[in-house]
């Protein structure tokens, strides 16, 4: 009986043993398969992928792929330089101060400095913007628009970066230039024709004191490879109380061989339909005539580097200049700029 009993008792160890071993096999073999079906997963989705680059980089005549790509190259291009057009067009948050020297062989040196904000109102909608903009005198602007006041005192107000509307993007501006106050609203719709980004801009502003106006530009871009664009653009501009209007031709190369360096190259010339330019600024009433066609032609390389990061970038840009009143003899020009920057830009 007792032995019997042992022999029962053995019996039932062994085969708990077995059972238990047999478990822990089925469990240590199930872990194996989910893991390596995972892994085999995660090959197959990297392998997908690759294989879905690889093809669409093969057949790259998509028109929509390769705008995509041509805008990639325009927009990272326009916020190395920090263009007039990335800054008007541009929904980042940011902080520029920016100090400089201008030379000239025909007139005496300047120095000046500019302060321009945008920051988000997040209490409210993040489609608002406050703004902040020092005007700063630009050389390249002395058609016949230009006034003192209006050189010298900042915008201050609120932008309104609305939702596309049959592709076209809009941004809308109010805000104060010293005591005046303005209102301001921009247009801008891009097209894609064969290896082209065409991009046309229209701005109106109104103030209650300054002179309204209104201006187009259209640009007309071209990658050439991932480190090279070429620009041409057209700029008309017409304001209350100035006869004719003010235009400018302009062609540009930028190159940003490596990260934060670059260099453009421009050829500019401005005009009036109606331009009154000083032919004697030494008598009590300046004298003046009319005069339509084109009033300067400016060369100008700009190098362009950044010194910390994207922070802290410095210009070096020399330009000659052929003005009516200088009788189109040449002016050399320097031009030295020192820029931070805070926020995402």
């Amino acid at each position: 009986m007792s032995s019997q009993l042992i022999s029962t008792f053995l019996f039932l160890f062994f085969a708990l043993n077995l059972s238990a071993e047999t478990n822990s096999s089925s469990n240590f073999f199930e872990t194996y398969i989910d893991d390596s079906q995972k892994t085999i997963s995660k090959k197959v989705v990297k392998w997908s992928n690759g294989i879905d680059k690889t093809v669409s980089s093969l057949l790259n005549s998509s028109d929509e792929n390769m705008a995509c790509n041509e805008e990639t190259i325009q927009n990272s291009i326009d916020e190395f330089f920090q263009s007039e057009k990335f800054i008007n067009e541009t929904e980042k948050s940011y902080l520029h101060i920016r100090i400089g020297s201008h030379l000239q062989s025909k007139t005496s040196t300047t120095f000046n400095y500019r302060v321009s904000a945008q920051l988000p109102l997040s209490r409210t909608k993040k489609n608002y913007k406050l703004f902040i903009d020092d005007i700063e005198q630009n050389y390249f602007d002395d058609t016949a628009s230009n006034t003192s006041d209006e050189t010298t005192t900042p915008d201050i107000g609120i932008n309104y970066f609305a939702k596309e509307f049959h592709k076209i993007e809009s941004k809308y501006s109010i805000g104060f230039r010293g005591f005046s106050a303005f209102i301001r609203a921009r247009y801008s719709k891009t097209f894609k024709a064969g290896r082209w980004v065409i991009e046309p801009t229209q701005q109106f502003k109104y103030s209650t004191r300054y002179f309204s106006e209104e201006e187009t530009n259209i640009y007309f871009d071209r990658k050439l490879d991932d480190l090279s664009m070429f620009r041409a653009s057209l700029y008309r501009k017409t304001m209350a109380h100035y006869n004719g209007m003010d235009y400018r031709v302009a062609f540009s190369y930028y190159l940003t061989p490596k990260t934060y360096r670059g260099v453009s190259l421009s050829q500019i010339f401005w005009g009036n339909t109606k331009y009154r330019y000083t032919i004697d600024s030494t008598t009590p009433a300046t004298q003046s005539e009319p005069f339509g066609g084109i009033s300067d032609y400016v060369t100008t390389l700009n190098f362009r580097r950044s010194i910390w990061r994207k922070w802290i970038a410095y210009e070096v840009q020399p330009a000659i200049s052929f003005h009516r009143e200088n009788d189109y003899k040449v002016n050399y020009m320097l031009q030295l700029k020192l820029n931070f920057y805070f926020g995402s830009i």
